[in-house]
């Protein structure tokens, strides 16, 4: 009975490790991110801005020789809500890219001391409610809203937030009585397995990975002469699609209808 407990109470301390590290590992990959948009945001979202627009172009000229194929007015309102809706994702995928290089440059990095304190912090508060370990946790409102300010905080490495949130959690936890959330983790072998897998592919896919190239000033250089001759290409690719669109519409013998509003 006693070897037993010393092997659950043994694999409990393991899964415990393992998910303390994915948490850190999914912390600094969200923040290996920011520094990858720090440095290459502007001109990824400068490509795709491009590549947008020669979709654009590229679905107008599709449009209007459809139209011309078949002898009918080109109606270039119809034309332009029927490019704007085909573009709806490519729109949204942008607008995202643009926020999220915005949120890079407003990102400041935290000092060593401060990441190392908040690092602290989250390990005491994810030890007594970490959901992944206390089910329970789910149970309380109050819990739940804690928990995921305490994860926002600490992919902010925002230490005094934590140290807030811990006195909070603590004022909490006594409040409904230490012992009322108990450890349940009745497949904690499937579980670890689990865990290990989930770092395993964090370590090994991006953005984790981009660390390397960032650590490396020719692997950056190189990097970003390679979106500047994307961009380059893009833009003379954009003109030749415009000039294709514009003898289209001269030479195709096109007749056009504006609506006015």
């Amino acid at each position: 009975m006693d070897e037993m407990f010393r092997i659950r109470n043994d694999s409990y301390e393991i899964y415990e490790e393992l998910l303390l590290k994915r948490d850190q590992l999914e912390r600094e990959a969200a923040s290996i991110r920011i520094s990858y948009f720090k440095e290459f945001g502007d001109l990824i979202t400068e490509s795709f801005n491009l590549k947008v627009e020669c979709i654009k172009k590229k679905k107008t000229i599709a449009y209007c020789q459809q139209a011309i194929n078949r002898g009918e007015f080109i109606d270039m309102q119809a034309v332009n809500e029927a490019v704007e809706e085909d573009m709806e994702l490519y729109n949204l995928e942008l607008e995202k890219l643009m926020n999220e290089c915005k949120f890079a440059k407003e990102s400041k990095i935290s000092s060593s001391s401060k990441a190392e304190r908040a690092r602290k912090i989250y390990r005491r508060i994810a030890k007594r409610i970490h959901p992944d370990i206390y089910p329970e946790v789910m149970e309380y409102e109050e819990l739940i809203d804690l928990w995921q300010r305490t994860v926002v905080a600490y992919h902010m490495l925002d230490a005094d937030e934590l140290a807030d949130l811990e006195v909070l959690i603590n004022r909490f936890l006594r409040e409904i009585g230490e012992g009322t959330i108990t450890i349940d983790i009745p497949d904690i072998e499937d579980r670890i397995d689990l865990l290990e897998q989930e770092i395993n592919e964090i370590l090994t896919t991006e953005p984790y990975t981009y660390e390397k190239l960032l650590r490396d000033e020719l692997a950056v250089a190189e990097k970003k002469s390679e979106l500047k001759l994307e961009i380059l290409e893009y833009e003379k690719y954009l003109k030749e699609l415009s000039e294709i669109l514009n003898n289209l519409l001269a030479e195709g013998g096109a007749t056009f209808i504006w609506r006015m509003n």
